[in-house]
Parts: structure tokens; C-alpha cells; sequence
């Protein structure tokens, strides 16, 4: 699995094994995440016709590097490994497991910051898991202007709704969750005892079985229907138009720095913002783009489209796939709340 190779600080002569195992990487930097995901989700599952479930393990892949990147401060960033189990217990069953670990401050220190109330680790864990819930915010917000809250929600759900698995352990405690296999709804969610079983920062485990998703734009639809269902009613306002645009639009690739949101952001105060204050209609191309995660989209549109509203300006969106215009529906409701 490439750990002395981790270790010592070697470059890694291979990534792994096709369709078996993919070695342990680190990963320091944002802009390496994105590809990262790309090549471990097509490693794993070479076959095409799994499309949905590499969609699927693209965007958990990129959720998890990113928490590890942004909130562990472990300067030394992430560590990532995956492999395809269909040995053993998984032989008539096989599954993808992906791991990715830090050696950070832990879920209880991050969300300590803004919630200081909090003293307990398992409790922390268990509102990872919430939506809308981070160290940059406070409880009742629904995000900052770079974090939505929503990755380990979405990833939990995820397990769920494919009868995978999730481990998320951390500094004082671990939680284990499994989805149910009948999908009645019977998920297994506990504490691994004894109590104050952790790790050393923070590691998250998935497994997600090959076959389990059939319909990635759905899975993502769903779990944003249990998002807004989960999210304290106000008023929303629609401010999206995904019809044709004016013809003197002024329009923005969307895949420039795609997954960084540190470059997202950027992407808003130098670009967008700037443009609405000119009163300039803007569309969002999404060629391209069959996969973009709430963090990032959260990171590049919340504050453009609060702006937007303001002045009364609608923002065009074209060349979207279902799943991505799921996620920015629910952008806007949260974001555009009274």
C-alpha cells in the first residue's frame, strides 16, 4: 500500500493496481484534490458502465480531502488510500473502501470555534453529521461565504441511501454507521466502545458497494430533499434562471479552479461581485461538469448570489447536469433565506 514509501517522502513509482487498490498519498496542496479523486474513482472503477458509482466515489473522495485540507490544520495535510474489496466477506458483494486520515486538531477542537458549548466528543461527532453544522459558523446559520457545513451530511446520506458504511473517528470518540441492506430505513448508527475510543486527528472511512447506484443526479437530488427537509423553514426566493440568457450576458466558465475553494472564492470577490456591482447579467457555464460538490459551489456563489438578490440582478446557469442543479437549488434555498 506505499507505506514506506509515505514514510520516508519517496515519490511512488505506481499509483496502485487497476481495479484493485489505489496506495496511500498524501495530499498537501487544493488543487491536487481534484485530480486525485479523478484518478483513484477511475482506478477503481474502470468499467464504464459503473459510471454513476465512480461519480459517486469522485465526490466523496473530494469532500473528505478537502475537510482534512481545511479544517485539521495538520500542516503535513491529508492521507488517502483506497482498494476494492471483493475477497472474503465481500465475495459476493464487492465494495470500494476509501480511507483518508489526518493528524489534526479533531472534529471536537474544529467545531469548538464556533460552538464552545460543546465539550463532548461524541457529540461533536454526532453533529458532523448534521446539516449546516461547522467550526465557521454558528448553530442556525447556514453558512459562511467559503463553508456550507454540508460534506458529512451529504457523505453520511450517501451511506445510507446505498447501504454503505461510514467510519468517522476522532479525537475522543468514533462513530460507525451502517446503511440499512433492505433500504427500510434500519440504519445502524452507534458509538465503538469503550467510550473515548478515537484517533489521533481525524479519519474517515467509506465503503460503498460497486453496484449500489444506479442514478448518481438522483442520489444527489434525494439527499437534497432531506437537506431542506432537515434546514429551519424561511422564505426562498428563486433567483437562478435557467432559461436562455439575455443576449449581452456576460458568461464564466465555471471549471476555472474547479474543487479549490480557496480559488472559488477568490473567483467571487474578484470576478462575480464585481461584476454585479456593474450591473452586468452574468451566466454560469457548466459545460462539462457532470459532478460539483456543495462545498464548492457554496464557496464560489454564496456571497454572488446574496449579491445578486440585492440588486435585483438575476444570474443565468447553462449547460447544467441534474445532479449540479440539485446542489445549486439548494444553494439558493439556504443561501437566499429570509
Amino acid at each position: 500500500m506505499g507505506l514506506d514509501d509515505l514514510v520516508q517522502g519517496k515519490p511512488q513509482v505506481s499509483r496502485g493496481e487497476p481495479g484493485r487498490t489505489h496506495k496511500l498519498t498524501r495530499i498537501v496542496k487544493f488543487e491536487h484534490i481534484e485530480r486525485n479523486a479523478d484518478e483513484i474513482s477511475k482506478l477503481l472503477i474502470p468499467d464504464d458502465r459503473q459510471r454513476d458509482t465512480q461519480r459517486t466515489l469522485y465526490y466523496v473522495i473530494v469532500e473528505l480531502l478537502r475537510n482534512a485540507l481545511q479544517h485539521s490544520r495538520d500542516k503535513l495535510g491529508g492521507v488517502i488510500a483506497a482498494q476494492r474489496n471483493d475477497r472474503g466477506r465481500n465475495w459476493n458483494k464487492p465494495v470500494i473502501q476509501v480511507a483518508v486520515a489526518d493528524t489534526g486538531i479533531g472534529i471536537l477542537e474544529h467545531l469548538k470555534t464556533s460552538h464552545p458549548q460543546l465539550q463532548d466528543a461524541q457529540e461533536a461527532l454526532d453533529k458532523a453529521l448534521w446539516p449546516h453544522v461547522s467550526g465557521t459558523f454558528e448553530f442556525g446559520l447556514t453558512g459562511t461565504a467559503e463553508n456550507a457545513g454540508m460534506g458529512l451530511f451529504f457523505i453520511a446520506e450517501m451511506a445510507k441511501l446505498t447501504a454503505g458504511t461510514l467510519v468517522l473517528a476522532s479525537r475522543g470518540a468514533t462513530l460507525l454507521l451502517d446503511g440499512d441492506p433492505e433500504f427500510e430505513g434500519h440504519h445502524r448508527l452507534e458509538f465503538v466502545q469503550p467510550r473515548g475510543t478515537g484517533y489521533p486527528g481525524t479519519l474517515v472511512a467509506f465503503e460503498l458497494p460497486t453496484d449500489a447506484v444506479e442514478d448518481y443526479n438522483a442520489l444527489i437530488e434525494r439527499i437534497r430533499e432531506l437537506a431542506r427537509e432537515r434546514t429551519p423553514r424561511r422564505a426562498t426566493h428563486r433567483w437562478m434562471r435557467y432559461e436562455p440568457p439575455p443576449a449581452d450576458a456576460q458568461e464564466f466558465l465555471v471549471n476555472v479552479g474547479v474543487e479549490d475553494t480557496k480559488k472559488a472564492m477568490q473567483v467571487a470577490t474578484e470576478t462575480l461581485i464585481p461584476w454585479l456591482v456593474q450591473r452586468r447579467t452574468i451566466v454560469l457555464n457548466f459545460r462539462g461538469m457532470e459532478i460539483c460538490t456543495q462545498s464548492y459551489l457554496h464557496a464560489l456563489l454564496f456571497e454572488p448570489l446574496r449579491m445578486a438578490w440585492a440588486l435585483r440582478i438575476p444570474i443565468y446557469v447553462s449547460n447544467v447536469q441534474p445532479g449540479v442543479r440539485s446542489n445549486l437549488e439548494l444553494l439558493e434555498n439556504y443561501a437566499l433565506g429570509g
